[in-house]
């Protein structure tokens, strides 16, 4: 995937950015610098395609919570996880956080 076309690399990239605000903001933060990282990595991961299957697929269950209204909070969800991430969440790949999204989905909404 190329830049600009990847929004879930960008929801990424700017949970790493706040991370790194609040190491500005607290240098001594040495959590948010490793969650930073950690969010920067994932989101280059997914830039190179390694999870275009499951990103597919998760683009697929997110137009069907955008027909069902079940977005926004769906979305309020996903941005838990992802502000989560290198705390509480420890995902490996991109395919790892994609994965987690579409179980956050499936166990939010029902999905199949």
């Amino acid at each position: 995937m190329s830049d600009g076309d990847c929004p879930e690399a960008d929801e990424l990239e700017a949970a790493a950015a706040w991370r790194l605000r609040k190491v500005d903001a607290e240098p001594g933060d040495a959590v948010s610098a490793a969650a930073a990282v950690r969010l920067q990595a994932l989101a280059d991961d997914l830039r190179t395609g390694a999870a275009a299957k499951l990103v597919a697929e998760y683009r697929c269950i997110c137009n069907w919570l955008a027909e069902s209204d079940g977005i926004e909070e769906f979305n309020l969800f996903a941005h838990d996880y992802r502000v989560g991430i290198g705390v509480a969440y420890h995902p490996d790949n991109a395919a790892a956080y994609i994965g987690a999204l579409i179980r956050i989905a499936n166990d939010a909404f029902g999905m199949p």
